[in-house]
């Protein structure tokens, strides 16, 4: 942009509901999920000492926010199951061979990583108002940290959507223009 041309390329507003999640692991949370919070970053500050006035130098390390989804449980509880089992298999709460099942554990997807089978990349693409893809953020070495539980009601209507949260954190994102 010049002095004398100060309007964007691009005037369109990113929309809230054009993107499209894709987790290798658990294809039935990309079906059902409604909302995605993107992670923020951050890093530390250092702060140098001198007689006057605290100064600041940026840190070292990036800081990553938890990427959180919430999504539909659906009547088999499929995209529940998939991150329950994820999780289940990640603490063996039973016995060590759960950790070993790992990578086969989930009877929902064909997804077998057995290199390191406690992680699953994970993509978010953002879509234009056209629905074309314009980003694609891709998340590496992506883990389950939580998973809500759901309400179960006799004073809810049978059109009530029930929802869970699930929460990941990862190594790092990259965010690549499509």
């Amino acid at each position: 942009m010049t002095a004398l041309n100060r309007n964007p390329i691009n005037p369109n507003f990113l929309a809230p509901n054009k993107f499209q999640l894709n987790f290798a692991r658990t294809p039935n949370l990309q079906y059902f999920c409604q909302t995605i919070t993107l992670p923020g970053i951050a890093t530390s500050e250092i702060a140098i000492t001198n007689p006057f006035v605290e100064l600041y130098s940026p840190g070292e390390k990036a800081v990553y926010d938890q990427l959180n989804v919430t999504f539909m449980v659906d009547e088999g509880m499929l995209a529940w199951l998939e991150i329950h089992d994820w999780l289940r298999a990640l603490t063996f709460p039973t016995e060590f061979e759960e950790y070993q099942k790992l990578g086969k554990l989930n009877q929902f997807t064909t997804y077998n990583n057995s290199r390191t089978p406690q992680f699953s990349d994970a993509t978010v693409t953002l879509l234009s108002s056209a629905n074309n893809p314009i980003y694609r953020i891709s998340y590496k070495d992506a883990f389950p940290v939580s998973l809500s539980g759901f309400t179960l009601s006799t004073t809810d209507t049978p059109d009530s959507i029930i929802t869970a949260d699930a929460t990941f954190r990862f190594t790092y994102f990259d965010i690549e223009k499509v």
